[in-house]
């Protein structure tokens, strides 16, 4: 994940064009310019824990984009204690979850498939998960397999600290962020509660298997496609629930979610990044609402805010 990276994915060294080992230097033919400021992110609807993350990792990436590597190295410490906090707020979150599976009726009709791409599970593995939304593993055995992955990930959080490796921290706060974002959904579904009594299982059985996959190391569906294809999709999906006659209010959340995490994945000025968070934030409020004029509103909104296609 990250704001605005050069050469993303690459080792400091490749990004200035040093040999491998050689201390890294901004080469004189590039002018470095000046850190961007992240705009203040006063976002109610946030956990702290999140926003902590999003502000830290502005700073780790706008530090590299500008060639600054001791500033760059400080921030990823940062984000990695960061990170370890959400991972707190997640195990919360799935005991709550599993807590509420035991009169959970199961249903095939919300859309789990679209939960499951945004944590990275391939459409031919859903099933190992769940089946007609309900989950495939009883409640203790996905707790505890949620659990076991989320010790592995403080794991390579402490070696990430220690090699200050950038480019698997952007992978790893991946695997992290989007079930942070996913569980959120069903937190928010708090005042309804026979949909959150249908969704709060099938999302907690997904996210224990995402955590699952990424520890072993298995490939991401969503992290392994373009940021500008993932934004797209998601930004036009958006709007297709907001123009349904009668979408749910999971439904709208999912792909608000899906949004929000295109929109940190791309490269893009953080202004831009917050003031598409902003119009996401409208939503819970258009749900309450459940209007078709509030939802035009915030369709009206979303269209002039369309995700650059690069």
């Amino acid at each position: 994940m990250s704001f605005i990276v050069p050469g993303q994915g690459q080792k400091k060294e490749e990004a200035v064009g040093t040999q491998a080992g050689a201390k890294p230097l901004v080469p004189e033919s590039i002018e470095v310019p000046a850190p961007e400021e992240l705009p203040e992110l006063e976002f109610d609807g946030w956990p702290e824990e999140l926003r902590q993350v999003v502000e830290d990792e502005f700073r780790r990436t706008s530090a590299f984009a500008t060639y600054r590597w001791k500033m760059a190295d400080d921030a990823l410490v940062a984000v990695v204690r960061r990170l370890d906090d959400l991972l707190d707020l997640i195990e919360e979150q799935l005991e709550e979850a599993t807590a509420s599976r035991k009169s959970a009726p199961g249903t095939s009709d919300l859309p789990f498939d679209e939960v499951a791409d945004l944590l990275g599970i391939p459409a031919d593995e859903v099933d190992q998960a769940i089946v007609d939304g309900r989950p495939v593993r009883k409640p203790r055995a996905d707790r505890k397999t949620a659990l076991r992955a989320i010790k592995q990930l403080r794991v390579q959080l402490e070696q990430i600290e220690t090699t200050m490796d950038h480019s698997r921290l952007s992978r790893v706060s991946s695997s992290i962020v989007r079930p942070a974002l996913v569980l959120r959904t069903a937190v928010e579904l708090a005042d309804d509660d026979a949909l959150a009594a249908e969704v709060q299982p099938g999302v907690a059985a997904l996210v224990a298997y995402a955590l699952e996959r990424s520890n072993a190391g298995l490939p991401d569906a969503w992290h392994d496609r373009k940021p500008a294809t993932n934004a797209a999709d998601s930004h036009r999906a958006l709007l297709d629930a907001l123009a349904a006659e009668d979408p749910t209010a999971f439904e709208l959340l999912v792909r608000s979610a899906r949004a929000w995490v295109a929109c940190f994945d791309q490269e893009r000025p953080a202004a831009d990044k917050v003031t598409y968070w902003q119009a996401l934030e409208e939503l819970p409020d258009a749900i309450r609402a459940n209007s078709a004029e509030t939802y035009q509103a915030l369709h009206k909104t979303l269209e002039l805010l369309t995700p650059p296609t690069k």
